[in-house]
């Protein structure tokens, strides 16, 4: 896995304790994080995907949005909104416009990842 820059120590823990592959990539000079095998929940056309974060600023700048290889969609065939496409590292992503009050003195790459979870799910709430 490559590591073309270095993160926080804690940032690098809490990615090890998901025990899942983890990279870090400079596309042009924007980083990136890419976490292989992510979960997916129940109801999407793929149980795992490489999701990748951006993080150009942080720490302590803000970490908004999640960006999905390959794409997801929902398997009842709803449209899941605010999505669209970028090419990052060759492939294509799908990026998911999801954007929330960032506390610096609260919220680091883990509770992100955890927002990126939730959204995952709620998802399904929506009718």
């Amino acid at each position: 896995m490559r590591r073309q820059f270095q993160l926080p120590a804690e940032d690098e823990e809490y990615l090890n304790s998901l025990g899942l592959g983890w990279e870090t990539v400079l596309e042009g000079t924007c980083p990136w994080i890419l976490i292989h095998g992510f979960p997916v929940p129940v109801g999407y056309t793929h149980q795992a995907a490489i999701a990748a974060i951006r993080v150009l600023g942080y720490p302590p700048g803000m970490i908004d949005m999640v960006y999905f290889h390959p794409e997801l969609a929902r398997t009842d065939g709803k449209p899941i909104g605010a999505t669209s496409t970028i090419q990052l590292d060759g492939r294509t992503f799908q990026q998911w416009s999801r954007h929330y009050q960032w506390s610096p003195a609260e919220d680091t790459l883990a509770t992100h990842i955890v927002r990126v979870e939730a959204w995952l799910s709620r998802e399904f709430a929506k009718r």
